[in-house]
């Protein structure tokens, strides 16, 4: 048996997923070292009380003592290639002896959802540590969309505004998670050591649909005049092809996918039981759910 993970090195330290899974993993008694492009900024989100290293995630040179010592390293907002295919080498050098990549999405087991264009990298990145599963060992988080994110940025639902783009008729079922929960999952795998080796995990707060998205928005902001715009899955994944023929970085293209990746009819987009059971983490009521789109309204 491996000896137990207790430093652990976060990737992207102040991007949209790094500032909470930092917080919770440093709650939980990990050793936290917050990795980044700028340390003056880094250091006056997080506070005094995390160590912050500043990297080149293209210099080897950078990376490997910055990660000596440390037993793991979770990936959140850092760029996915070349940057992530650096740190994993970089890691091996450094003796690190587990790997979570950024991975917080659809369960990739699933061929479509690895043929999409915006998983690409995931995918790479995937294959990248299961040919190095001898040096390296990786644990792999889905989480569907991150519910809180999105609520912030008026995906899936825009309490603000009230309104919502229903992809086809709104009543595909999809898994959700906030970013505390697949914190929560991080600390969960990083704890069980050689179980959670060169594995991935389903995590989900909450299976549910747009049409109930709406349905409990409209409870909670009673009495006010909602938006709905229809889209359909199918012309989108038209329009999102044949703009990232012309441009494989089309930001737009890419928002289209992965609405496509969740809402499309042929992709798998619910998780069934997942795996919170064996993390220990128990799933959201629709009590919850309200609360959480109260807080965005």
């Amino acid at each position: 048996m491996s000896a137990p993970i207790r430093k652990v090195a976060v990737a992207g330290a102040t991007g949209n997923t790094g500032p909470t899974v930092i917080e919770i993993l440093h709650t939980s008694g990990f050793e936290i070292t917050a990795l980044t492009r700028s340390a003056d900024k880094t250091k006056s989100l997080l506070g005094p009380e995390i160590k912050v290293v500043e990297v080149d995630y293209l210099s080897h040179d950078s990376l490997v003592p910055a990660l000596r010592g440390h037993d793991a390293v979770v990936v959140c907002g850092v760029g996915i290639l070349p940057e992530q295919i650096n740190l994993i080498d970089a890691a091996i050098a450094a003796g690190v002896s587990r790997f979570i990549p950024a991975d917080f999405a659809s369960d990739l087991t699933i061929p479509l959802h690895r043929e999409l264009n915006i998983n690409k990298d995931k995918v790479i990145t995937e294959e990248y540590l299961q040919k190095h599963e001898s040096s390296i060992s990786r644990t792999s988080i889905r989480t569907g969309p991150l519910l809180d994110f999105c609520l912030s940025r008026g995906v899936l639902i825009h309490m603000k505004e009230r309104s919502i783009t229903l992809f086809d008729s709104g009543d595909k079922r999809f898994s959700t998670t906030t970013m505390p929960t697949a914190s929560v999952a991080i600390v969960a795998v990083l704890k069980t050591g050689d179980k959670s080796k060169n594995r991935a995990f389903k995590v989900q707060d909450i299976v549910t649909t747009q049409n109930r998205l709406l349905e409990l928005g409209k409870e909670v902001t009673l009495g006010a005049e909602w938006t709905v715009k229809p889209a359909s899955t199918a012309e989108m994944a038209k329009k999102a092809s044949e703009a990232l023929k012309a441009d494989p970085n089309n930001r737009m293209a890419a928002m289209m996918q992965k609405a496509v990746g969740v809402f499309g009819q042929e992709y798998t987009s619910d998780f069934g039981e997942a795996d919170n059971a064996e993390l220990g983490i128990r799933m959201m009521d629709e009590v919850q759910l309200k609360e959480l789109l109260k807080k965005f309204a």
